[in-house]
């Protein structure tokens, strides 16, 4: 597949990557519909905050589960999600507020609709 990846700033490449696939049993592997990049992106793209290596640009993207490890009880393939990487970790964006959808909050950080 391919990935947006951020090298510093200014310099965004799409590259290809390693297909996801499950690694530990309470993950599950999505396949995405649509990515977009955040705010938060554009400050390593500016160069106000900076990282050690390559990273993949844009945390806020939406697509389907197609597979989840063995322990994972609340997710299945199928489901339309969205995940919002560090955010809803963080208990910032619902997607009420955010996207006018209603959604559960699952797993940690995993938005179903």
């Amino acid at each position: 597949m391919r990935g947006v990846i951020l090298h510093g700033p200014g310099d965004v490449r799409v590259e290809e990557r390693a297909e996801s696939a499950i690694e530990k049993p309470t993950d599950a592997v999505i396949g995405l519909a649509a990515t977009c990049i955040c705010g938060s992106d554009l400050w390593a793209y500016r160069g106000v905050d900076t990282w050690d290596e390559p990273v993949p640009f844009g945390h806020e993207y939406a697509g389907i589960i197609e597979e989840v490890g063995s322990e994972v009880r609340n997710l299945r393939p199928g489901q339309s999600s969205l995940p919002s990487g560090p955010d809803a970790a963080a208990g910032g964006c619902n997607p009420r507020a955010c996207w006018g959808v209603d959604g559960v909050l699952v797993e940690g950080q995993q938005w179903l609709l």
